[in-house]
C-alpha cells in the first residue's frame, strides 16, 4: 500500500547523503534499540505471528506517528499492536507494563490477497514489468517502480512466503522466489535523478513479461 513508509523516490526531500559500500556504523546506537527486533523474533518464533504481519503493523502506524517515532521504535510499537490484536496480552496490560499511555498502530483495512494463479518463471536477462496495481493492503515492492520495466539479474534459489498473504495473517499466499531486477534511474524518475541504475529485489508475483 502506498502509505507515509514509502517515502523513496518521492521528489521534494532532496538527495540522500551515502558512500556506495562505505561504513555505516554500529547497528544499534542506543541499548533499549534491540528490543523492537527480540520481540518481532520471539513472536515469530512462538508462532504468534509472521514477519510481513510485523512490518504491516509498522505501516500501519498514524502517518505523523510513524514520522516522529524513531525507527527501532516503530517495530516496538509493530510487534506490541500484534500481541494485543492476537489475544498474547492486553492493551491494559501493555500500558501497565510500560508505565503508561502506549499507542498502538492502527487497525488493519484490508483482509490481504492470495499469490497470482498466472505467474510466470523468469531467468536472467529477461524483461519485466511491474504489475501496476494499487492495493491497500501490505505489500514489499515500493511504490516508485510500479508499472516500470526493468531487467532481471538474478533469481533467488530459496522461496519465501508472498508477503501480501503472510502480511495478514493468511495461508493460502504459499511461497515465491524473488528477482533482483535492474532498472534504467530514468526509467524510474526521469531526468530527477544522479543515478545511472537501481536494483530492486521482487517477489515473482509482482512480475509480468514485458514485450
Amino acid at each position: 500500500m502506498d502509505g507515509v513508509h514509502d517515502l523513496a523516490g518521492r521528489q521534494g526531500f532532496g538527495p540522500v547523503p551515502h558512500t556506495a559500500n562505505g561504513p555505516i556504523g554500529d547497528t544499534f546506537k542506543y541499548d533499549w534499540e534491540h528490543l523492537g527486533y527480540s520481540l518481532l523474533f520471539l513472536g515469530v518464533t512462538n508462532g504468534n505471528f509472521t514477519l510481513d504481519e510485523v512490518r504491516h503493523a509498522v505501516e500501519r502506524l498514524e502517518p505523523v506517528h510513524y514520522l516522529s517515532t524513531p525507527y527501532y521504535e516503530r517495530y516496538i510499537i509493530g510487534a506490541a499492536t500484534l500481541m494485543v490484536e492476537k489475544g498474547v496480552l492486553t492493551h491494559d496490560e501493555l500500558e501497565a507494563a510500560a508505565g503508561g499511555p502506549f499507542p498502538l498502530a492502527l487497525p488493519a483495512t484490508s483482509p490481504g490477497r492470495p499469490a497470482r494463479e498466472n505467474r510466470e518463471t523468469f531467468e536472467v536477462g529477461d524483461k519485466v514489468r511491474v504489475t501496476d496495481d494499487h492495493f491497500a493492503g501490505h505489500v514489499r515492492y515500493p511504490a516508485f517502480c510500479r508499472g516500470k520495466v526493468g531487467t532481471v539479474q538474478h533469481r533467488t534459489g530459496t522461496t519465501w512466503p508472498f508477503p501480501d498473504a503472510a502480511g495478514h495473517g493468511r495461508s493460502d499466499g504459499g511461497s515465491e522466489p524473488s528477482y533482483h531486477v535492474e532498472f534504467d534511474a530514468a526509467e524510474l524518475f526521469g531526468d530527477d535523478t544522479d543515478a545511472g541504475a537501481v536494483v530492486v529485489d521482487l517477489f515473482e508475483g509482482y512480475l509480468e513479461r514485458a514485450a
